[in-house]
C-alpha cells in the first residue's frame, strides 16, 4: 500500500497557499500599504482642492474690501484687517498677483484697503521714465507697473505683504503655524516704538572687570610686552610718566667783525678772498692760460 506524501513544495513565491488556496500573509501586507498609499493621494488632492476653493473665496471675499468707501489706506479698520491677514494665509505671490489684477480690471487700485481707482497710463511706450522731486531722480518703469496702484505709496504697502507670501503651496506646509502677516504700517510703528526706546535708554558702558575696554587695555599691555617695549606698558593702561628735560644750552659765541684792514672787502656769501688773484691781476703778471678747445 502506497504511503501518504505531501504534496510538492515550489521554490517560488506564490500569492496563493497551495494547501487550503487563501491568500499569503505578504500580500496582504502589500495590498495594505498600497491601499495606504492611495487613500494618502486622495486626501492630498481633496485637500488641495480645498485649499484652492479656499484662495478662490478669499480672492472674492477681498475684492469688496475695504468695507467703507471713504476708507484711509494707511489707517484700515479693526474688523477688514483681520479678513486680509486671514485669507492671505493660504495664497502663494501668483494668487497676490492674480487678485490685485481682478481689482485692476474693476478699475480700482490693487492695494486691498485703498476705495480709490487705480493710474491709468493710456496709450503709452513700453516703458516709461518717473521723475521724482528733483531732475536727477528719475527711473524708468514699467507703465503696467504703474496702473496696479492709485499711488506709490499704495505700491509700497501692498508688496510689503506679497513679499511675506510663502512660495510653496498651503497643501504642503503647516500654514496654520506660521507667524500671522504684518501690514506696512504696524511695521512702521513697531520701528518707532524701539526707536523711541532706545532714545529713553541710553546703552551703558561696561568698565569694570571683564568689559570690552578692560579686555582692549589687556591686548595691548601683551602685545607692547611682547615686542619690547616696556616704556609702553603703562601708557597702554593710561598711566603716562611725564619727564621734564631742561635742553643743554650752548656756549653761544660772540659774532666777529669782518677784518676791514685790508682792501678786499668782506666775505662774499661765507668766501673770504685772499687777494693773491687780485694783486697779480693788478700788477699784470697773470698769465692766462692757452685756450683748451680745439680748432675745428
Amino acid at each position: 500500500m502506497p504511503s501518504a506524501t505531501s504534496p510538492p513544495k515550489s521554490i517560488l513565491k506564490s500569492s496563493f497557499n497551495v494547501s487550503n488556496g487563501t491568500p499569503a500573509p505578504l500580500n496582504l501586507s502589500r495590498e495594505k500599504r498600497s491601499r495606504q498609499v492611495a487613500l494618502h493621494h486622495a486626501h492630498l488632492l481633496q485637500y488641495r482642492k480645498d485649499i484652492e476653493a479656499r484662495n478662490l473665496d478669499s480672492t472674492e471675499t477681498l475684492l469688496d474690501l475695504p468695507s467703507s468707501s471713504s476708507a484711509f489706506p494707511s489707517e484700515p479698520s479693526n474688523a477688514d484687517t483681520h479678513t486680509l491677514k486671514d485669507a492671505l494665509r493660504t495664497f502663494q505671490p501668483s494668487d497676490f498677483d492674480a487678485l490685485v489684477e481682478e481689482r485692476n480690471i474693476d478699475h480700482r487700485c490693487g492695494y486691498m484697503f485703498c476705495p480709490r481707482k487705480n493710474r491709468s497710463q493710456g496709450s503709452c511706450g513700453k516703458y516709461r521714465i518717473v521723475t521724482g522731486r528733483r531732475d536727477i531722480d528719475f527711473k524708468v518703469v514699467n507703465p503696467q507697473e504703474l496702473a496696479r496702484w492709485c499711488s506709490d505709496e499704495c505700491g509700497k504697502m501692498a508688496l510689503y505683504l506679497r513679499v511675506q507670501l510663502s512660495g510653496e503651496p498651503a497643501w504642503m506646509r503647516e500654514w496654520k503655524d506660521e507667524k500671522p502677516l504684518e501690514l506696512y504700517t504696524e511695521s512702521e510703528e513697531r520701528m518707532a516704538r524701539g526707536r523711541r526706546h532706545e532714545q529713553r535708554t541710553p546703552p551703558i558702558l561696561a568698565t569694570g572687570p571683564g568689559s570690552r575696554d578692560e579686555d582692549m587695555q589687556q591686548r595691548m599691555r601683551d602685545l607692547a610686552i611682547e615686542r619690547g617695549d616696556k616704556n609702553n606698558v603703562d601708557r597702554v593702561s593710561g598711566k603716562v610718566t611725564v619727564v621734564v628735560k631742561d635742553n643743554d644750552q650752548q656756549e653761544q659765541r660772540t659774532p666777529v667783525p669782518p677784518n676791514t684792514k685790508n682792501n678786499l672787502g668782506g666775505a662774499i656769501e661765507g668766501y673770504v678772498p685772499t687777494g693773491k688773484h687780485i694783486s697779480k691781476r693788478v700788477s699784470g703778471e697773470e698769465e692766462y692760460p692757452e685756450d683748451i678747445i680745439p680748432t675745428i
